[in-house]
């Protein structure tokens, strides 16, 4: 029976990206795409992230620390398992707001290269979507 059976040893990145709501039950060969196309960084509280009418080359996934988005005269908090960049990284146009970390912060990134290839999987291109319009949808009510 040697080799007949192949182990899967569980990738953290893998398993920590599956706890996150937009990845919310999709399926494991999905979570390995994502996780292949996003590196982790840190970050210090006080960076800005993402500036308003600047062009935005990353889609965060916040695992851990604190930001805000600045709309306008509104703010948005962002905290672990939620994400921004989404928007402008799908239509290519600047950036709607500007992302200040408030804590020091632990993130998935993917860089433009990176989001093309998400982007591709369309499970994870439908979700980005659904997420892009349902902020949307929330935006337009709280006006």
């Amino acid at each position: 029976m040697k080799g007949r059976f192949r182990l899967r040893h569980p990738n953290p990145k893998v398993e920590e990206l599956g706890r996150v709501a937009l990845f919310d039950h999709v399926p494991r060969r999905v979570l390995e795409v994502v996780a292949a196309n996003v590196d982790e960084v840190r970050v210090p509280a006080g960076e800005t992230l993402i500036r308003e009418g600047h062009r935005n080359d990353a889609f965060w996934i916040v695992m851990e620390g604190e930001a805000e988005m600045s709309l306008g005269h509104r703010k948005r908090h962002i905290g672990p398992g939620e994400f921004f960049g989404a928007t402008s990284m799908l239509d290519g146009r600047p950036a709607i707001g500007t992302v200040v970390s408030q804590t020091p912060i632990r993130a998935y990134v993917a860089s433009a290269d990176q989001f093309r290839a998400l982007e591709s999987d369309e499970t994870v291109a439908l979700r980005l979507f659904h997420y892009a319009l349902e902020r949307l949808r929330e935006d337009l009510e709280s006006t």
